[in-house]
């Protein structure tokens, strides 16, 4: 990966619930990624290689052991789905994937240096737009209490 993801950018699904990763992340992104539940009401979208790093700690679990690492193994890949971009470069954003962060239309890619998250853009509007004094104010104390 040439360069790290940083920065937001704002689209819509179309009517058949398909996305384009913006231009600015592709690059970055690189070939191969996934989609899978992310933290905080996001989606993640990792390249393949990030989370195959990811999941080389659990990847050896025992399949038949009741362990935390074949738990987590199972929660990550049940839920990720491969990205694959049609001759329009858009891509299909699971359903059901939408609907358990609440992603009807528009929607905020914020880039997190190795990966993307994807919020319904009213959460993230909420959360986190600097645009709002609000939000500005309780970024900024954040900064202030850590020492930044």
């Amino acid at each position: 990966m040439a360069k790290f993801l940083l920065g937001n950018a704002r689209h819509q699904l179309d009517d058949k619930g398909r996305m384009r990763i913006p231009a600015k992340f592709r690059e970055a992104l690189g070939g191969s990624c996934c989609i899978l539940p992310g933290r905080a009401g996001a989606l993640f979208i990792v390249p393949e290689d990030k989370l195959m790093e990811t999941l080389e700690a659990v990847r050896e679990a025992n399949a038949f052991a009741n362990s935390d690492a074949n738990d987590l193994s199972t929660a990550i890949t049940a839920n990720a789905n491969y990205l694959e971009e049609d001759g329009q470069g858009r891509v299909r954003l699971p359903a059901e994937l939408a609907q358990m962060v609440g992603i009807k239309k528009d929607i905020v890619f914020v880039g997190k240096l190795t990966y993307l998250e994807v919020w319904p853009a009213e959460v993230w509007d909420a959360r986190y737009s600097v645009l709002n004094p609000d939000n500005l104010a309780k970024v900024l104390d954040r900064l202030k209490n850590l020492g930044v």
